[in-house]
């Protein structure tokens, strides 16, 4: 369990780095554009990137809390 923590923590803080690094690089991605006609990533109707961020931003914040719980668990034993 302690290196499932581990692991799933560094894969979202990967995550939250591609896909911000993604929406800064490339706006007009493919992914991005699917996404929006799909209805899934919009904000008030019309396409915009703030989806995204705060996906990305939720991602790397739990990515955290994994790794620094995972850290206190290994430090307190």
């Amino acid at each position: 369990m302690k290196k499932l923590k581990s692991i799933f923590g560094v894969l979202l803080l990967a995550f939250a780095l591609v896909l911000t690094l993604l929406a800064l690089l490339f706006p007009n991605n493919g992914l991005f554009t699917a996404l929006w006609n799909a209805g899934i990533a919009t904000f008030r109707g019309e396409s915009s990137l703030l989806v995204i961020y705060l996906v990305s931003g939720l991602a790397f914040l739990l990515g955290i809390c994994l790794l620094v719980n995972q850290a206190r668990n290994r430090e307190g034993t």
